[in-house]
């Protein structure tokens, strides 16, 4: 059989509720003996269902029928690890990523987490498509990219906190992360300005008058809260001044309004270019 007729069989089963979800699928061996099919013919076939989200295959255990959960769980997977290559520079600014089926069968998710993680990664101002629409083709942003770059600053500088290369008082300036890390000093100025917002860092003015950042957070999310909590409606809790957002989440705020801010731009001006070609 081809694979795509044990696919078709493989996803009516699946279908029929002779598999369910969660349910471990025949190993390939068996599959191979049930269908009288080579063993690349059946890996083609599984690796087909794993790229429609049929089954998702879970490192040293097998391959199981997609439960919902699943999603959540390859998305944060995919989403997660894709953002940490950004920041320590394993994928580098400017770098191509692989294709989507490469990821696909890299991370053995399918087709459509991989495309979400992208989808969601170019929203946050890491990614970007060549084109006006989403295709195959997708790019880590670059330094001269003035939001990236104070993103990707940012990031690496939590990792630094985190990892205890900056421990607690330690002084920085705005050339020594320029110097370090990459970007421009308007790119590096606003991420430190960022963590002082978000408590990790406090300014401090040195002894020939220029500005330094000293680091006061220690361990991420030890200072300064990270999610929203749910509200007490007790009459003690409701004395407690509230915020209506954490700290933590005033630098991806401020990037995504300063992206959108260039965005208008870009459609006004396209928008300008139009009118004059219909003047003309």
């Amino acid at each position: 059989m081809t694979f795509e007729r044990i696919a078709d069989d493989l996803r009516q089963q699946i279908r029929d509720g002779e598999l369910r979800p969660g349910q471990l699928l025949p190993t390939q061996s068996q599959l191979m003996q049930t269908y009288k099919a080579s063993s690349l013919t059946v890996q083609k076939a599984i690796r087909l269902l794993r790229n429609e989200g049929w089954v998702i295959a879970r490192q040293g255990r097998g391959t199981f029928v997609t439960r919902s959960a699943d999603f959540e769980d390859a998305f944060e997977k995919v989403a997660g690890d894709l953002q940490q290559q950004i920041y320590t520079g394993t994928l580098a600014p400017g770098a191509r990523l692989p294709a989507r089926e490469v990821l696909a069968e890299h991370y053995a998710v399918p087709l459509n987490v991989v495309t979400n993680a992208i989808s969601l990664l170019a929203g946050n101002f890491l990614l970007r498509y060549p084109g006006e629409l989403p295709g195959d083709e997708v790019y880590v942003r670059d330094w001269d990219d003035h939001g990236f770059a104070t993103q990707l600053i940012h990031g690496r500088l939590v990792r630094k906190i985190r990892d205890g290369s900056l421990a607690r008082g330690a002084r920085v300036t705005v050339d020594e992360v320029v110097d370090t890390i990459g970007g421009d000093p308007e790119s590096a100025d606003q991420a430190l300005t960022f963590l002082a917002l978000e408590g990790r860092m406090k300014k401090a003015h040195q002894r020939n008058g220029s500005m330094a950042y000293v680091v006061v957070g220690g361990e991420f999310g030890t200072e300064v809260p990270v999610s929203v909590q749910p509200v007490d409606e007790s009459d003690e809790a409701s004395t407690a001044p509230q915020k209506e957002f954490p700290a933590a989440g005033v630098a991806d705020l401020a990037y995504k309004l300063e992206r959108a801010l260039e965005r208008i731009e870009e459609l006004e001006e396209r928008v300008e270019r139009l009118e004059g070609r219909d003047a003309d």
